[in-house]
């Protein structure tokens, strides 16, 4: 037995000036409020829109691209099971830090990076309100397919490069 499957092209939002301030007195609010270590704010294609915290701009970018395919495969995964909505939040556990990500009016995912002395409560609490204010924003914004394929680049060296050297220190850990 045979099965098709489509895979949805994400659409993507066009901020003006405005809505863009905005989103970054969200995540300002939201930064201050839980004490977050990074807080990254991607399109659903994986393209970097914002980020706060101690992070570089080239790793925010390569953790964008990463977890925006989370959240892609976890749609896949659930269309697959025959399920209709996908999951909205993510988390994921390490010993000594989570990183919980929620999907934002299915255009935008906010992501957060935070330590244990950071109940999940917490971020979770601010990070709903985060995500309805986000979603506010974004429903105001044209939103477009064609402009979603415009935006998926190709992968630059640099990018790939960085994605190679972080994905051997994680086979290393687990070794």
């Amino acid at each position: 037995m045979q099965s098709s499957h489509t895979f949805t092209i994400p659409q993507a939002v066009t901020l003006s000036a405005e809505q863009q301030e905005r989103v970054e007195e969200c995540l300002d609010e939201f930064a201050r409020s839980t004490g977050a270590w990074n807080i990254l704010l991607t399109d659903a294609t994986g393209q970097l829109i914002e980020y706060r915290g101690r992070i570089d701009k080239k790793k925010a970018a390569a953790l964008s691209a990463l977890i925006a395919a989370s959240h892609a495969a976890s749609a896949e995964f659930i269309k697959l099971l025959g399920k209709g909505a996908p999951f909205v939040n993510l988390l994921h556990e390490a010993e000594d830090y989570s990183i919980y990500s929620t999907n934002v009016a299915d255009v935008l995912i906010v992501s957060v990076a935070f330590g244990t002395e950071v109940k999940i409560g917490i971020v979770r609490v601010f990070l709903e309100q985060a995500r309805r204010t986000l979603s506010e924003i974004v429903h105001e914004a044209p939103l477009t397919t064609s402009d979603a394929v415009k935006k998926i680049r190709l992968v630059d060296e640099d990018f790939d490069h960085l994605l190679d050297k972080e994905f051997e220190k994680i086979t290393d850990r687990k070794v």
